[in-house]
């Protein structure tokens, strides 16, 4: 990549060798068009000689796992699995990855405001906090108070007994 730039003389004639090969490989029309010719070897040697993608850079506190690497989209990635960016195509239709200290749910919360409500979101919320709910709560009852002083009082076990029976 990036031999048509180079200096030196080496270099020159080994770029000239492999333009010549790419023109003399080439079948020529039968009807001799120039234009169409010369259109299609410019074509050719634009497609051997592709510009180099520039390093990618990700922005801070993104991971380059979700990015997916440009030079494997064009099948010229060279460093596999040591390829700090993603391999995996699917990737690229895949959106932002959600931050795990964040709760999405707030947002929603903060949104659900009495104001928002309609008649039947209210009578939900009523009829929960004071409705069918309150009654299949189990009601408090009434403890005895030996039992809670043998608790205090570590004397709670097998063989304990109710004083008043």
């Amino acid at each position: 990549f990036g031999l048509k730039n180079k200096k030196g003389a080496k270099q020159q004639k080994f770029i000239k060798n492999v333009t010549q090969q790419v023109k003399s490989g080439t079948a020529k029309p039968a009807d001799g068009n120039k234009k169409v010719d010369k259109k299609k070897e410019l074509d050719e040697l634009n497609e051997l000689f592709k510009p180099v993608v520039a390093a990618q850079k990700v922005a801070k506190g993104v991971d380059p796992k979700s990015v997916l690497c440009a030079f494997f989209k064009q099948g010229q990635c060279t460093k596999g699995d040591k390829c700090k960016f993603s391999h995996d195509l699917s990737m690229e239709r895949k959106c932002e990855k959600r931050s795990l200290y964040v709760d999405e749910r707030d947002d929603e919360l903060e949104k659900d405001t009495m104001d928002n409500w309609d008649e039947k979101k209210l009578e939900e919320v009523v009829n929960k906090k004071h409705g069918e709910a309150e009654k299949k709560k189990a009601k408090t009852q009434i403890v005895c108070k030996h039992f809670l002083e043998a608790i205090e009082n570590n004397k709670y076990g097998w063989f304990w007994s109710c004083p008043s029976g």
